[in-house]
Parts: C-alpha cells; structure tokens; sequence
C-alpha cells in the first residue's frame, strides 16, 4: 500500500519486474494469460516463477475463460482472478465464473462503453470492479493505455462502497496523483504506464508512480 491506496502492478513477465513491483509496496502482482497480450506468460512459465516470486497476492488475468482454463488458474495459486469481458455477457456465464473462484477471489473487468453502466446483478458475483478505458475494437480487453472515466468511476464507488472498485486505464506517473484525487479511487491498477516496452517493466518509472501516489 502506498499512502493509503492498494496497488497492483499488472502485465509482470519477469523475476525483476516482479522485484521492482515489490520494491515500491505493490500489494497485487498480475500475470496475464491471455495469450493475445503482448504480456501473456503462460500458466507452465508462472509455476516456474511462483517459488521466487516476492510474497504478494498474485491475479490472474483472463479474457472470457472457460470453466476449464479458469480452473487451471485457480489450481496454479493464484489469489484472485481478473476476468475482462464483452458487456454483453450473459449473467448465467458471470455467475459460473463466481461459482468457481468464489466471489471473494473475483475481479470482474467489464468492457463497457460509455454510455453503459455497471449492472447491479453483478456486483454480488464478485470482490472487485476494475473499470478501464473504453475501446471499441473487438480484440481490446484492457491495457489501451487510455485514460478512463474517473467521474463514473467516482459514482460507482460511492454508490456501492461494499465492492472493491479498481481504477485503472493511462495512468502514469504523471497522472496517478490527479486520478486518486478525482476519482476517489483507493486501489489503482497500472501496466503500460511504467514500461518501456510492453512486458518490461522500468524501476525508474515504479519508484516514479510510488512518488506521485505519495505527493497527490
């Protein structure tokens, strides 16, 4: 935790992108397993890791998994699941994805477009909402880089505190401090923004994003 908000450092490929996360007081490491990502690992290379990795919670991130690959997640220790998925998805498949991990160790990561907002019946299936920027082309699920909304972020919080709501969406060093503070956001979530290339993370830019969370 950095000044008060909880921190995941997403799309880790590395020992040393996964040290410097820790370095900084990241609570949350993500590995994404979509293997569309230009930051995919895959489940074989995490369970080389796992042993060495620092002792913070690990997310798996998946893209509308089946129930076979969500529990090859679960089965490889992961402490949450992070699930991004159309709008349009049924809630009989949301609810599944619930059954499996257990509410309490699900992000669920809708792609919504701006003028849709979050379901009610959702919000009891899991923890934590992530709320990304918007891209409207079919193979983006998160990671565009794009700023989101930080007013509907800020709504949908204070209308349902009893849900974790995870910022994330173009944050940077830079802006991390003006988005906490618009948004209200107490968890932030950030990939792109600390690279420099995709999949390699930059110390500088960690030690960078802790700086701005701890000056906002």
């Amino acid at each position: 935790m950095i000044n008060g908000i909880q921190v995941k450092i997403c799309g880790i490929t590395s020992l040393a992108d996964a040290e410097a996360a820790d370095r900084i007081g990241a609570d949350y490491l993500g590995f994404i397993l979509w293997p569309k990502s230009p930051r995919h690992i895959t489940l074989h290379d995490y369970r080389a890791m796992i042993g060495h990795l620092p002792f913070r919670k690990k997310v798996a991130v998946l893209v509308e998994p089946d129930a076979d690959e969500l529990r090859a997640a679960k089965a490889a220790g992961f402490n949450i699941a992070q699930i991004h998925f159309r709008h349009t998805t049924p809630i009989g498949q949301i609810a599944g994805w619930s059954h499996i991990m257990g509410p309490l160790h699900l992000w669920l990561a809708p792609k919504l477009p701006p003028e849709t907002g979050v379901p009610e019946a959702w919000l009891p299936l899991a923890d934590g909402i992530l709320l990304d920027a918007f891209r409207p082309d079919a193979e983006s699920f998160g990671g565009t880089g794009m700023t989101g909304d930080w007013e509907k972020f800020a709504r949908y919080r204070a209308a349902h505190p009893e849900n974790l709501w995870i910022l994330a969406g173009g944050l940077t060093p830079g802006n991390v401090g003006e988005a906490v503070n618009k948004s209200g956001a107490r968890f932030v979530d950030v990939n792109s923004g600390v690279e420099t290339a995709p999949g390699v993370k930059s110390a500088a830019k960690l030690e960078a994003f802790a700086r701005g969370l701890k000056q906002r």
